[in-house]
């Protein structure tokens, strides 16, 4: 009697067996062997793809910081004239002042689509690879000196909630 127990033949349930399942470690780790990232697709098997990875995760680190810089000053152009914007996360973004709804629709969207790019950064990390790690916090240090134009101010951290 053969039940849903027996799942021989499946190779690992891989759609087919035709590369090993990702590895999974749940601990720090500096494995250059079979680590995906994000996508099943993208695999660490060798120094060059470690070395591709690495630079394609310091990239994305970065880009996140320019993402929320363009962000940040789009929000700063929309606030009408002498209103400052409000940097605390108990007040709202442009005191006293109502926004109009379609700018308030923009600011969720850019706001969704931060915390989805702040995930995946978060996921990389989550591999608990320790060249991937440093290659994130690499890209993040990189653009946050780049993009950051804030004054004297808490340095505020990625948006993964």
């Amino acid at each position: 009697m053969s039940g849903h127990g027996d799942h021989g033949g499946h190779d690992g349930h891989g759609g087919g067996g035709s590369q090993p399942m990702c590895a999974m470690n749940m601990s720090l780790n500096w494995s250059t062997d079979n680590v995906c990232v994000l996508f099943d697709f993208w695999r660490i098997n060798s120094g060059t793809s470690l070395v591709v990875s690495l630079v394609g995760v310091f990239l994305l680190g970065y880009l996140y910081e320019l993402a929320r810089a363009r962000v940040r000053s789009w929000e700063q152009s929309m606030a009408p004239t002498g209103i400052s914007l409000s940097v605390g996360t108990d007040t709202p973004l442009v005191g006293g002042s109502a926004v109009p709804t379609n700018i308030r629709w923009k600011r969720a969207l850019f706001y969704g689509l931060l915390v989805a790019y702040s995930y995946s950064l978060m996921l990389i990390f989550m591999t608990y690879n320790g060249y991937l790690m440093l290659a994130v916090i690499g890209g993040a240090i990189a653009g946050h000196f780049s993009y950051s134009t804030d004054s004297w101010g808490a340095v505020r951290g990625a948006n993964c909630h």
